[in-house]
């Protein structure tokens, strides 16, 4: 019969399948087992250690006596100081080793005698892997401090600041001494705190999980500056540990939005205003031709009615005198959209800007009565500025009138000069300015000022807030294009109840500033000669019909031709005698600069008087005629284009042709 075999001893059965390395000793500390994997852990063999203490095998010298202390305060006082805790050391391999451990001994009865169990685990894995996440920590902290640009730290979760870098000490101004422990909320502005938006802000982020907001806050020394923040839950096993919170400065990118908003409604705004400019200065131009036509014929009507013997020439001479008053009123109007269009024909002189504000404050003082206290502040050193004297004292005048029907129960004007240099930042927020020097006057009143859809819309012709009949809405749409077409900038600040100020930027004038030049225009009656002929080219015929009465009447020789191609045809003949050339600018075809430069090939001494709608810089600008030619601007009476072509056929004969086209 075979016998069962021997059970194996439980005790023995633990021992060798634990996952720890475990030893017994007794309780002078002298190794009674070693398991297997003991011995894979220190190198020894159960019996190469049974028999010696603990101590002279795994534990390195340095620690050997406390443990020895350990068990002896153990035994004979029962403290559990060393015995009985879970302890973190450096333990011995048979090779001379070490290599961090967790110990525990605990104490055990043995055959009635206290033994200890030793329960030794490796832990060389953790501790690396622990290193590693310090050093990792350690470099994440040293990234998070290097960023100066957002403000980085931790709050707990009732939102007390835990963390703090070096670029929340940069945007905020709080140092990490003076922050730490104090609630996030201090950032926010009082209206938020009132509104218990932080507090919002961390619950909305708790159930969220993460919040992105635009917002105001606040720096140490009280200042605001515009934010952009993040905060994110932090979640440890699902329970809320704190929160990540990043804030960014962007200030500066709001300042560049609003600028580059504020440029884009400044082309927009140009833009529009030269749109309307070129149609307004079309129509005016057009206007002009029928003005001319109606002018001139009443003139003529009007010498006519001095043949008429019957008491029917009373009232025709007061019908066509009512016509030519209409007429004159039309000529204003059209010229003020010649103004705003930049097409009027200006003088332009070097000019004291101070010196015409004193001289025109009591001027302006009689005219917008007692009501209205008017004073001048003229600049120190103020720089000369070139422009035509008559209409910039015009455009004061529509300013002066328009600041007092903004104070209907009187107020005070100012006109106010200094130098300014227009800097690249001031042109890109208004891009129609180039940067430079220039002399400013600034006409202020303190009336009831401007909302800004009045402001937006003040320069644009036929606009008006005034009751109607009150105004044409062209006193500020003239100021604009005058001063643009003077090469100067004009802008508006106003708000409503604050009064207005109107600033009117001019070129500085660098040129030599000669003597005033004083021109007697002669008032007498101007004859023609008998035998001179004109060539006049006209394509619109009512106008051509005008002028080939208004100078037969004058008893010149008229020819006339309704385009260039047929004045040349009437030139190519030889025994035509022509003296002048009179022709429109802009017609069908060759325009009238290029008829010129053909006219002056066949004829070297014929003479040229342009006529145009347009101003004389308008028209050099366009590429249509070169400086210093001949012109007249229409509408023009009998008189006005008799004097300007007696004077041309009396004037010494030319030196050298038109120059040719370009």
């Amino acid at each position: 019969m075979r016998s069962r075999p021997q059970r194996e001893n439980p005790l023995d059965l633990l021992l060798n399948t634990a996952l720890d390395a475990v030893v017994v000793m007794k309780g002078d500390g002298t190794i009674s087992e070693w398991n297997a994997r003991s011995a894979e852990l220190f190198g020894w063999t159960r019996a190469e250690v049974v028999g010696r203490t603990l101590a002279e095998v795994i534990i390195p010298e340095r620690y050997r006596q406390a443990h020895s202390e350990g068990l002896r305060r153990f035994l004979e006082t029962g403290n559990e100081t060393y015995v009985g805790r879970r302890i973190e050391l450096s333990a011995l391999h048979r090779s001379a080793a070490e290599f961090p451990v967790e110990l525990r001994i605990s104490p055990i009865k043995m055959g009635g005698d206290i033994a200890f169990v030793g329960c030794v685990r490796d832990i060389s894995a953790r501790r690396a892997v622990l290193q590693e996440l310090q050093e990792t920590g350690r470099q994440f902290q040293i990234l998070v401090q290097a960023i100066t640009d957002y403000a980085i730290y931790m709050l707990d979760p009732e939102g007390r600041v835990t963390t703090w870098n070096g670029g929340a000490e940069r945007i905020k101004g709080y140092r990490a001494e003076e922050i730490i422990g104090h609630h996030f909320s201090r950032f926010y502005t009082e209206e938020d705190r009132r509104n218990d938006v932080p507090m919002q802000t961390l619950r909305q982020a708790a159930e969220d999980g993460r919040v992105e907001t635009d917002g105001w806050r606040l720096r140490k020394d009280g200042s605001r500056f515009a934010a952009s923040t993040q905060l994110e839950a932090i979640l440890d096993e699902g329970k809320l540990v704190g929160f990540a919170k990043i804030t960014r400065d962007i200030t500066a990118q709001r300042e560049a939005q609003a600028l580059l908003e504020q440029a884009r409604e400044q082309l927009l705004q140009a833009g529009k205003m030269e749109a309307i400019g070129q149609l307004t200065g079309g129509v005016a131009h057009d206007f002009n031709n029928l003005l001319t036509i109606i002018l001139g014929n009443l003139e003529i009507a009007n010498r006519d009615i001095d043949t008429i013997k019957s008491g029917a020439a009373t009232r025709l001479r007061r019908a066509v005198d009512s016509a030519q008053r209409g007429a004159q009123r039309a000529t204003t109007l059209t010229q003020r959209l010649l103004a705003f269009s930049r097409r009027q024909v200006l003088d332009p002189q070097p000019l004291d800007l101070n010196k015409l504000i004193a001289g025109e404050v009591d001027f302006l003082q009689r005219t917008l009565g007692e009501t209205i206290e008017v004073e001048a502040v003229g600049g120190g050193g103020l720089w000369r500025v070139e422009i035509d004297l008559h209409e910039f004292a015009g455009a004061l005048l529509n300013l002066a009138i328009n600041a007092r029907d903004a104070m209907p129960g009187g107020g005070k004007l100012t006109l106010e000069t200094s130098n300014a240099f227009l800097d690249q930042n001031y042109c890109r927020a208004n891009p129609e300015v180039l940067p430079g020097q220039y002399a400013m006057i600034a006409v202020t009143d303190n009336g009831v000022g401007m909302t800004k859809e009045v402001l937006d819309r003040a320069f644009e012709p036929f606009f008006s807030t005034k009751p109607a009949g009150a105004g044409t809405g062209l006193g500020l749409s003239q100021v604009y294009g005058f001063i643009k077409q003077s090469g100067g900038h004009v802008k508006i600040y106003s708000e409503p109840g604050e009064g207005t100020t109107v600033k009117i930027y001019l070129p500085r004038f660098t040129g030599e500033v000669r003597g005033e030049d004083h021109v007697d225009l002669g008032s007498g009656d101007v004859e023609g000669q008998i035998g001179e002929t004109i060539l006049i080219v006209e394509d619109d015929p009512d106008v051509r019909a005008f002028l080939v009465e208004a100078l037969r009447d004058l008893s010149y020789r008229t020819l006339s031709a309704p385009d260039a191609a047929a004045a040349l045809r009437i030139l190519e003949q030889a025994n035509n005698r022509i003296d002048l050339l009179l022709t429109d600018v802009v017609m069908p075809g060759l325009n009238g600069r290029e008829l010129a430069v053909e006219a002056q090939r066949h004829r070297p001494e014929l003479k040229v008087l342009f006529m145009t709608g347009y101003s004389r810089n308008a028209i050099v600008h366009q590429g249509r005629l070169d400086p210093g030619i001949e012109m007249i601007q229409k509408p023009m009476t009998q008189r006005e284009l008799a004097g300007r072509i007696r004077d041309l056929l009396d004037a010494a004969p030319r030196a050298k042709p038109a120059r040719p086209p370009r």
